[in-house]
């Protein structure tokens, strides 16, 4: 799966927002340039940028990709749909969500920067990929989620809201 695929699959299913996307502005970029960042904060790239790095299984029998849209947003709630063949999830959402999703999808950034953009801009300059968001259950007519991450050679499992790890 493309790193586009799986930001999208994590918009919905899936704080997190434009992990993946390729956007021209960027917090980091209003503040310095990122390389003078990550030469202050010791975080300048090894040589190692191609080495893969062994990780358990992350098991995701039953899971499938799927499409984000958002489909109307309101005044104060939004419709937002996942799409997988014939499988569809509609969920409402806050408005300011959906508009988050919309804009990583379309690779929109804001002149101020959201939540979402902060997170995508440590993500990426901490080297933290995003490897899968599964919607896991649905307690109380709400959608409870995972988000999967890896930084080297930790994986760590966050539970999150689906629509925040879009």
């Amino acid at each position: 799966m493309s790193e586009k695929a799986a930001f999208l699959m994590i918009l919905l299913v899936a704080i997190l927002l434009v992990l993946t996307s390729n956007t021209n502005l960027s917090l980091f970029s209003f503040l310095n340039s990122p390389s003078k960042i990550q030469e202050s904060l010791n975080l300048t790239q090894e040589n190692d940028s191609s080495h893969e790095y062994p990780i358990a299984q992350i098991p995701l029998e039953g899971f499938i990709p799927a499409n984000v849209s958002v489909d109307a947003i309101l005044i104060d709630k939004a419709q937002v749909s996942l799409k997988a063949g014939c499988y569809l999830i509609e969920a409402t959402t806050d408005a300011c969500v959906a508009n988050a999703i919309d804009k990583a999808i379309e690779g929109k950034v804001d002149f101020r920067p959201t939540v979402y953009d902060v997170i995508n801009d440590i993500f990426r300059n901490l080297r933290i990929k995003v490897l899968a968001v599964k919607i896991t259950e649905m307690r109380d007519n709400t959608f409870i989620g995972q988000l999967i991450v890896q930084q080297k050679d930790k994986v760590l499992a966050l539970d999150i809201r689906p629509s925040d790890a879009t």
